[in-house]
């Protein structure tokens, strides 16, 4: 909600007057997220090797793993940072990023496989950004991955973040012209 608050403070309007690109200003905020999510990965995945789990048989697939948070995380940060554009109202983004990710998150292979889920559930997970990233996270992992299905899952996860960084930066765009 960094963002709002630049917004009140003015900071933003400042930004606007300097020749940086839109994009560019956008492309900080979605680097930020990304190495707080290498952070996070980080400390979530040494956790895991402090209580016995190995990454030994795939090392490579940890690095997957991470990217995979990454792309999911700025593909909803700069979800997040349009719709704070747009609302300038940090809790209606509160409120709709969970609206969002909350159901994207249950109806995903996060908790449960997806073949003991009913058909609707695997239906919605197949078009569900946190499913691939899932997916292509635990395929990563495996002592033989598909890599096939982790690419492929990867490349939604990039054109995903790609579209949602547009999107923001159109929506930034739009609060330039306004202000």
């Amino acid at each position: 909600m960094g963002l709002i608050e630049d917004m009140k403070a003015g900071v933003t309007d400042r930004f606007l007057v300097t020749p940086v690109s839109r994009g560019a200003l956008i492309a900080g905020r979605l680097l930020m997220l990304g190495i707080i999510a290498v952070i996070q990965s980080a400390i979530l995945l040494s956790i895991g090797m402090l209580l016995g789990a190995s990454y030994r048989e795939n090392p490579a697939g940890l690095l997957l793993l991470v990217l995979c948070s990454v792309l999911l995380g700025a593909a909803f940060g700069a979800l997040s940072t349009a719709m704070a554009v747009v609302v300038r109202k940090e809790e209606t983004v509160i409120a709709a990023v969970n609206f969002i990710i909350l159901p994207l998150t249950f109806l995903s292979g996060v908790f449960i496989t997806l073949s003991l889920a009913p058909g609707w559930i695997r239906t919605a997970a197949r078009f569900n950004p946190v499913n691939w990233a899932v997916e292509a996270g635990r395929g990563a992992l495996a002592s033989s991955p598909d890599w096939g299905v982790v690419l492929a899952r990867l490349g939604l996860l990039a054109a995903f973040a790609l579209v949602c960084a547009w999107l923001s930066t159109r929506a930034f765009r739009a609060y330039q012209r306004s202000a």
